[in-house]
């Protein structure tokens, strides 16, 4: 039950090298770049595949467009109707991400692009490259189903992709179970069962889910969330995707989150579904050597033997099903576990009162080169929000090196390494509609002396919702504790003018607040339209023009220091560049909900004093474009 198997990169074709890259683009590409350099080149070829095209006046999908009317490159627009089109600083960050991957030859690039850059387009631009010239293939991955939905109606980018999520997130088209979602569907419950959409195209009447998976093996470029990439490495190679060449990760920020949700257990009778009634209850210690004993000889026995029995039955209820996949996702950890806790250092956490136990590995570096730098030989991780030093350490890419290009602003070497690269876009918003003000700091938010901060703080909101009357403001509270006694303490004219975020219902309580009138009053979760208190939305939230003009940030989003992981990051490891700069991803994220686009402005006041301090005391951890709003005039 706990036997596994791993992706290889001998299973994919070799790797493209320097030489071959250099010798295919200019003889390609020289007659009509701009230049004989490898560099001119390389934008030629990114041209070609570039998939925008204006005319000046209309910016539309180059596929709309007949191939004769558009200039094959940016140099030649002035004999042509159409060409490509690309935003500020767009072309020289595609250009150099190639450049450093396949001229100077790193195995890592990172990319720093701040919201407007165009991002996504410049990824695409450089997998287009790759499959265009040389026909090799791209892995684009992002932590949440959100982003990769965003591809999937991106109208330049999802023509010339495959997007691919988990079978909960299709519904099934055979007529026995129609509308279903495809992991409960008939397929998954009765052994032997065979579908004649499964082998289908998608798009031809084939299973929304397969028939997709089906089409991804053999198209360019995939573009799956974090975890279906990484447990498509321990799926044998005719029944998973093949290796890549290149592999990109989105919003890199939140890698290690995911890798320890992947990788890390929890039991309790709430994950795994046995009769816990024939478990006997875990040792009432936290001593890891017994805890590890007990899931080896009572949990996963136990298991084991309800997975046998499903295999026996064949045919499965809904419920049965669910149960064996989620005990079949928790068997694949606890094998992982077992296998690494022996050699590698883990934290355990036991709940006595709710009976819950929780393994987390300290550092999740070897993990990801497992399961998921191994589907590739190349890897660009993306984020508005690169984590600084120790990153690559991190990631499990610390052999690799570091070098500096940042495009718009300067060449700036580093000396962290020689086969890791890195490109920087600059902002193209004008920092004074963007600015991030410190002048407002009412205190520290630490746990002894929050009592003290939080009504001065709930005052300020106030002033600040005065300040910015008729116009919408997101406070980022950090939990809903905070949330609480902020909402309490406010002044009744603002408090009436507030909504809280639901715990329960968290999306919907957002789009309510949008949905309200500005002016909207009352007191109460459902009332309240000009501020809104949020817990855990610094990320993945898109707040433009407005929906919002404020922010406040309440208080610094530092790692709980009561995780025993934490704690032994702190405390052994002397890791306290990784706890401030955690925080400082959050804080940069947290800033950038608010503004989305050029013509766009959000101011966003920081009023917790320890969040100030953390700025001034590691600038080296924040990006320049964050840097630059700091306190700019108005």
């Amino acid at each position: 039950m706990f036997g596994n198997q791993f992706s290889s990169l001998d299973s994919g074709p070799p790797p493209l090298d320097s030489g071959e890259f250099k010798e295919t683009i200019v003889s390609e590409y020289a007659a009509i770049a701009d230049g004989i350099g490898i560099d001119e080149c390389i934008g030629a070829a990114l041209d070609a595949h570039w998939p925008v095209v204006t005319d000046g006046d209309d910016v539309c999908a180059r596929q709309s467009v007949s191939d004769d009317a558009v200039a094959p490159t940016v140099a030649s627009a002035d004999e042509y109707d159409w060409w490509p089109s690309y935003r500020e600083n767009q072309r020289d960050a595609a250009v150099s991400v190639l450049q450093q991957l396949y001229v100077d030859d790193k195995s890592v690039v990172t990319l720093s692009a701040p919201t407007g850059a165009g991002k996504s387009l410049i990824l695409h631009g450089v997998m287009a490259v790759l499959d265009g010239v040389y026909g090799r293939d791209s892995f684009f991955s992002t932590p949440l189903n959100a982003l990769v939905d965003q591809v999937d109606d991106d109208e330049f980018i999802s023509p010339h992709t495959i997007t691919l999520k988990g079978k909960n997130n299709y519904q099934c088209v055979h007529r026995q179970d129609a509308g279903a979602p495809v992991d409960k569907a008939v397929c998954q419950r009765v052994s032997d069962f065979e579908c004649e959409h499964k082998e289908q195209h998608h798009e031809n009447g084939g299973c929304p889910y397969y028939g997709r998976k089906y089409a991804a093996q053999t198209e360019s470029e995939v573009v799956t969330n974090l975890a279906y990439l990484m447990a498509n490495s321990m799926i044998p190679e005719e029944h998973g995707l093949s290796n890549r060449e290149l592999v990109i990760v989105d919003e890199c920020q939140k890698i290690e989150d995911f890798a320890l949700n992947f990788v890390g257990v929890v039991i309790s009778s709430q994950t795994v579904p046995v009769v816990w009634d024939d478990i006997a209850d875990p040792p009432q210690t936290e001593n890891l050597d017994q805890l590890v004993e007990w899931v080896e000889n009572e949990v996963a026995t136990h298991v084991n033997r309800q997975l046998e029995l499903f295999e026996a039955k064949g045919d499965l209820t809904e419920d049965e099903a669910s149960d064996r996949d989620d005990l079949q996702e928790f068997a694949r950890k606890v094998q992982n576990f077992v296998s690494d806790v022996k050699q590698n250092h883990w934290t355990a956490e036991h709940d006595y009162e709710d009976g819950k136990v929780t393994f987390e590995p300290i550092k999740v570096g070897r993990f990801l080169d497992r399961f998921l730098w191994s589907q590739g030989h190349k890897v660009v991780l993306s984020s508005a929000t690169i984590p600084k030093s120790g990153f690559m350490d991190e990631m499990g890419l610390s052999q690799r090196q570091f070098e500096s290009v940042e495009e718009g602003l300067s060449d700036s070497p580093s000396t962290e390494g020689e086969k890791v690269g890195s490109v920087e876009v600059e902002s193209t918003f004008p920092p004074e509609r963007r600015g991030v003000y410190t002048d407002n700091a009412v205190g520290k938010m630490t746990w002894g002396e929050r009592d003290e901060t939080i009504p001065k703080m709930a005052q300020k909101i106030g002033e600040l919702a005065n300040h910015y009357e008729g116009k919408r403001g997101f406070i980022h509270c950090h939990s809903y504790n905070i949330m609480e006694r902020i909402y309490d303490a406010l002044p009744a004219d603002v408090r009436e003018r507030t909504r809280k975020q639901d715990g329960d219902n968290r999306e919907q309580s957002l789009d309510d607040w949008l949905a309200a009138d500005v002016d909207e009053r009352g007191f109460g979760d459902e009332e309240g339209g000009q501020v809104f208190l949020s817990v855990g939305q610094d990320e993945g939230v898109s707040l433009d023009y407005d929906k919002c003009r404020w922010q406040v940030i309440a208080k610094a989003a530092y790692p709980h220091m009561k995780s025993k992981r934490v704690d032994y990051r702190l405390n052994e490891l002397d890791d306290w560049n990784w706890y401030a700069g955690t925080a400082a991803i959050s804080l940069q994220q947290a800033a950038g909900r608010g503004m989305r686009a050029k013509d766009d402005w959000c101011h966003t006041h920081i009023l917790d004093t320890s969040a100030v301090q953390l700025i001034e005391r590691n600038e080296h951890l924040f990006e320049n474009w964050f840097k630059s709003a700091i306190d700019v005039d108005k």
